[in-house]
């Protein structure tokens, strides 16, 4: 029988077996439970029996790229785009959270800064991308062997340091960035994301440190890993999970519309394990209002996440962009606000059933709303105008005024409503 190790640090957590169709069975080792007791997901608590091959594949897969670069990675490696054991096998060395995946007899090399320049073949791939036909995408140019990166966008999780890019070369030097290219499919997406989070950032929402950068003609947009933390003498793993790990969902069921997390379970999982949730549910709610400003539709169960400390913490706020200036996107949300899915048809009932699923007053829910409506209403205009000053003028811009400035006013609609 095949086996991975799974190590947390030096130390063993447990090991992962090879189950039938691709999927993964975890266990605990025994020494971890006894010496340490500390579980690697809210869906896998320590115990000494194997979790079901559902409930260990819907934790480790959420670690794994998702779509087009996945059936891509799984072609280039002649192994089927459904075997998460050898996906895990191939690239679990520096994923999302603290843990390193190896194989049975392995143990992680923790010699820490063992990174290697590919400044140059950076730029290189992006030369590549702009030229390209085909929709290439940045984390296969760049080929980063045992790195992992969850989600559906073009990212690379890299080292930044004055201005060079990294890549490790060991399993003890774990990146500190993810870098987001151009996408001629969705113009200006970079700019709409670092616009967004600055805005969400300025209004009091905790949100990574991020910006745009200039790579020759290129742009990227460079945002700071939550989950690691600087220190003299080491680049430090951070454990998290995302909210679809948390309540033990695989990947395809992200989405509420097929079978993923709403805000009431969200809610649930907070109250339960988060405190003091009653401050985590109105941030919450606050987050909410800011998404339906901008019109981000694609704020999923992947898209909040909890720190493993020594004791359970939200996360910062991350992918936070305007989906709705691009037509061809999905128009629904991924988690309904009441019952509604579409921004054009929210109205009062939709936030008022909301505030009963997040567990709020509509008195308590409007005025939150307020509090997110006044600062982007006095102030969007202003950021967007210090973007176009620092970075040149782009379309983006004012697609994003637009959207901004409908938004505003059916939501100050619905907030009077509430009052």
């Amino acid at each position: 029988m095949e086996n991975l190790s799974i190590f947390w640090g030096k130390r063993l957590v447990g090991t992962l077996s090879r189950h039938t169709k691709g999927r993964v069975q975890f266990k605990y080792a025994r020494q971890w439970l006894k010496t340490v007791g500390r579980p690697i997901s809210l869906s896998l608590p320590c115990r000494e029996e194997k979790f079901p091959p559902a409930l260990s594949t819907a934790f480790f897969e959420n670690l794994l790229p998702e779509s087009g670069v996945r059936y891509i990675l799984a072609f280039n490696n002649q192994f089927d785009k459904k075997d998460t054991f050898a996906f895990l096998d191939r690239y679990g060395r520096d994923c999302a959270g603290a843990l390193s995946i190896m194989a049975q007899g392995q143990e992680p090399d923790l010699t820490p800064w063992c990174y290697e320049d590919v400044t140059q073949k950076l730029t290189q791939a992006l030369d590549r991308l702009e030229t390209s036909s085909d929709q290439r995408q940045l984390y296969l140019e760049m080929q980063p062997a045992r790195l992992s990166i969850a989600g559906v966008q073009d990212k690379l999780p890299v080292y930044f340091k004055e201005n060079k890019f990294y890549l490790p070369t060991n399993s003890g030097s774990a990146t500190t960035h993810i870098i987001k290219p151009m996408n001629p499919m969705f113009p200006g997406i970079q700019r709409n994301e670092a616009f967004c989070m600055d805005l969400a950032r300025i209004i009091g929402i905790r949100v990574p440190n991020s910006k745009l950068i200039q790579m020759g003609p290129h742009e990227l947009y460079l945002v700071e890993r939550f989950d690691r933390k600087i220190l003299p003498e080491r680049v430090a793993r951070i454990h998290q999970e995302d909210f679809c790990q948390a309540m033990g969902l695989p990947v395809d069921r992200k989405y509420q519309i097929k079978g993923g997390p709403g805000f009431r379970q969200c809610r649930s999982l907070i109250d339960e394990y988060l405190s003091p949730s009653a401050q985590i549910r109105a941030e919450m709610a606050f987050v909410l209002v800011f998404n339906a400003l901008i019109g981000n539709h694609d704020a999923h169960g992947k898209n909040f996440s909890i720190i493993h400390g020594s004791e359970f913490t939200m996360a910062p706020y991350y992918d936070l962009l305007s989906t709705q200036v691009y037509a061809t996107l999905e128009k629904h949300f991924s988690m309904s606000i009441g019952k509604t899915f579409r921004q054009d048809r929210l109205h009062v009932n939709a936030f008022k059933a909301f505030a009963e699923d997040i567990k709020l007053r509509p008195s308590k829910l409007a005025e939150i709303m307020g509090k997110a409506i006044r600062p982007v209403e006095l102030i969007y205009k202003a950021v967007l105008a210090k973007h176009k000053k620092e970075y040149g003028p782009a379309p983006i811009y004012r697609d994003l005024s637009r959207v901004i400035s409908g938004n505003i006013e059916q939501l100050k609609t619905i907030q009077k409503a509430l009052v």
